[in-house]
């Protein structure tokens, strides 16, 4: 009985103690880990969210631009061009060896410069967790084609902030394709903020020529170097804001790969169909004449074919299309002349009219081809026409010389017909 009664005792002091803790001094309530909400991107897009005991949300400081409720944050931006690595038609893309550097001022950096420093370099995963980040980053670049080698950031007393990475890029851009070979172009990388707008972040570009341009000069691969500029401009695409920078580099394509690997093969295979007008009107060399005429035009079908593996199926019509259609014309006709000087020699009997035909082929053929392909290579290198007149006049120059030839030709076989045996025998 007093263990019974001792016991009952013990049970109702613990629950009275645990109803006085209870109603007058509550517990405090703790949140693990697990219940924080605490988002790490990979890139400088950090986001930190942490509760507090009241339930409240704190902003990590390095999310609020240093303006932030005072105006836009300025920041001066460069890009250097330090290598160029080609581009590629096909797939509307240029590759370089990048340096884009960023300056801005935030006056909290000052704290984290040791006493007797005036700047600390710091690592870039450092950086992400510890600065304001305007998130500055190339627009324009391939998917998952841009690369960082190095990276760093440093601070400076006087309140300013600079950011520079050096990177491997893949670009994505338009090139005008409606002059090649003969093209010039504008390769262009564009930069904004990946997360801010207008009204939150304006870029400049740095007034030193140090810290924007191109660092190779001379020829670059196929082109040659013109100039670059950098500037900065605002775009407005519904809803979507930005301000944006721009390094504009102008190059122009050097005629002499295409000179080498197209012009000198298609002149060399032009020439030998001329060499059809060389063979003796003789029975055996009925089959050869016909035979090199068709082979050499097959030939420059295969070269026409490389020269256009470079360009992107839906290229426009350019300088190259209308060399190539001119050459293939030019090389019909020789296949036409050649057909129908032999269909005068054998079917008609005409020797004599079958060998003028043959011998004034050799001249006007060679004639016809080199006006037609100084007007196309010098409307192409130095401009003197547009590739709309350049086209319309090779091909009046053809359809011209087609009529009056066969009017010729025709008026003297007819005239041949007509004599009949008489003339033939004078």
């Amino acid at each position: 009985m007093p263990h019974a009664v001792a016991l009952l005792a013990l049970v109702l002091v613990t629950w009275c103690s645990d109803a006085l803790n209870v109603e007058g001094h509550p517990t405090k309530k703790t949140i693990s880990p697990s219940h924080t909400n605490v988002l790490r991107p990979k890139d400088e897009s950090l986001i930190e969210l942490n509760h507090t005991d009241n339930g409240m949300i704190l902003t990590d400081p390095v999310l609020v631009r240093p303006n932030a409720g005072k105006g836009v944050d300025t920041v001066a931006f460069g890009l250097m061009i330090m290598n160029f690595f080609g581009d590629d038609l096909k797939r509307h893309t240029f590759s370089v060896d990048m340096l884009m550097s960023a300056r801005w001022n935030d006056p909290r950096v000052i704290g984290l410069i040791p006493e007797g420093q005036d700047q600390l370099s710091i690592a870039w995963r450092q950086a992400v967790k510890l600065l304001w980040m305007p998130g500055i980053v190339v627009t324009n670049r391939d998917i998952e084609k841009y690369e960082i080698v190095s990276a760093s950031v440093t601070v400076f007393r006087s309140g300013e902030v600079l950011r520079v990475e050096r990177a491997q890029a893949r670009i994505m851009m338009k090139f005008k394709l409606q002059d090649f070979p003969f093209d010039s172009q504008q390769l262009a990388v564009k930069i904004a903020s990946s997360k801010y707008m207008l009204d939150e972040v304006v870029l400049v570009p740095e007034k030193d020529e140090n810290v924007s341009g191109v660092h190779e000069k001379g020829t670059w691969g196929l082109y040659e170097l013109q100039g670059w500029h950098t500037e900065a401009y605002e775009s407005r695409d519904g809803i979507l804001e930005k301000s944006r920078g721009v390094l504009t580099i102008d190059v122009k394509r050097t005629i002499s790969n295409y000179f080498e690997d197209h012009l000198v093969p298609s002149f060399i295979t032009i020439t030998i169909s001329w060499a059809v007008f060389y063979f003796p009107f003789a029975g055996p060399f009925i089959t050869p004449r016909l035979a090199l005429s068709i082979l050499a035009l097959l030939t420059f079908t295969n070269l026409m074919v490389k020269s256009s593996k470079a360009l992107p199926g839906a290229a426009p019509f350019n300088w190259n299309d209308l060399f190539n259609q001119q050459i293939q014309a030019l090389m019909f006709v020789t296949i036409l002349i050649n057909i129908g000087s032999e269909i005068v020699h054998h079917q008609l009997k005409n020797e004599n009219l079958a060998r003028m035909l043959n011998n004034e082929a050799k001249i006007l053929m060679p004639s016809l081809s080199v006006i037609n392909i100084v007007i196309i290579l010098c409307g192409g290198l130095y401009k003197w026409m547009t590739l709309d007149i350049a086209g319309a006049v090779t091909k009046m120059i053809m359809v011209l010389f087609l009529i009056i030839y066969c009017g010729i030709v025709g008026n003297r076989v007819y005239r041949h017909v007509k004599a009949g045996p008489l003339e033939e025998k004078v």
